[in-house]
């Protein structure tokens, strides 16, 4: 029943509040060769948004809000883990490698969610944004010392493990705070409409298609490891998801232009 429910939860929420007690008997009854099948199934049914039903107004929107900045976050850990390549940079002063990054910040700015222009909902929010992002911000300050002191260059042994370690919880804290503080915004606030949340992951995929298109000429060169190969290999994969994503927005919000 545990891995039923599992399985069930990787669809997407409007799909599992309205069919996800048929999922799980479904998947418990016909036991691990229905596996497969349901994990494609999830899969595409999150590639296309038109396909989901809707239990609440603007929950499709909402979600896929939420899932964009899931994408961008997911970047920027992936692009963390990799060694720096000349090939993709993120400095101003290198703007041919850093071109990516342009179609990247502009989807996300299309896809911010505006907080509502109302003091009780603008305090609500600043307390929810103080409660989910303190403990982020003051890891980030204790590393900020750490790094200002030296302590980080001239640890080694266990300590330099545990502070690595550290460093990397920090950035995944970061990440998924930022994310939950945008899902509570936007339940709060309007979210994007579907034209502007379709170009949002259309500019969001094009920018991590860059990114991955860059990333492959240091593969092309030879001067890639292991590890700037798979990073390739999944940048192409979030862009075309959100690629993906993006047009079939596109297409469910056409009939309403």
């Amino acid at each position: 029943m545990r891995a039923a429910r599992l399985l069930a939860g990787l669809y997407p929420p409007a799909v599992r509040e309205r069919w996800g007690q048929d999922l799980c008997r479904e998947v418990q009854t016909t036991g691990l060769r229905s596996w497969p099948d349901t994990l494609a199934g999830a899969a595409r049914l999150w590639l296309h948004p038109a396909d989901w039903p809707e239990t609440s107004t603007g929950q499709t929107r909402r979600v896929l809000t939420v899932t964009l900045f899931v994408i961008a976050s997911a970047t920027v850990l992936l692009l963390r883990t990799g060694s720096p390549a000349v090939t993709v940079t993120t400095d101003i002063g290198h703007p041919l490698t850093s071109l990516w990054l342009a179609p990247l910040l502009v989807g996300t700015v299309l896809a911010t969610p505006l907080p509502p222009l109302r003091i009780a909902a603008l305090c609500r929010l600043l307390g929810v944004t103080v409660r989910l992002l303190a403990v982020p911000v003051a890891q980030v300050a204790i590393l900020f010392v750490l790094a200002r002191n030296g302590i980080l260059a001239r640890a080694t042994g266990w300590v330099d493990v545990a502070l690595t370690l550290y460093y990397w919880l920090t950035l995944a804290s970061v990440a998924l705070c930022l994310c939950m503080l945008v899902a509570r915004v936007v339940q709060a606030a309007a979210a994007p409409a579907a034209r502007r949340l379709s170009a949002a992951l259309l500019y969001l995929g094009a920018g991590l298609a860059l990114a991955a298109g860059q990333r492959l000429l240091a593969v092309i060169s030879g001067a890639a490891g292991l590890g700037v190969i798979v990073q390739t290999v999944m940048l192409g994969l979030l862009a075309a998801m959100a690629l993906s994503t993006g047009q079939d927005l596109r297409k469910k919000a056409a009939p309403a232009g």
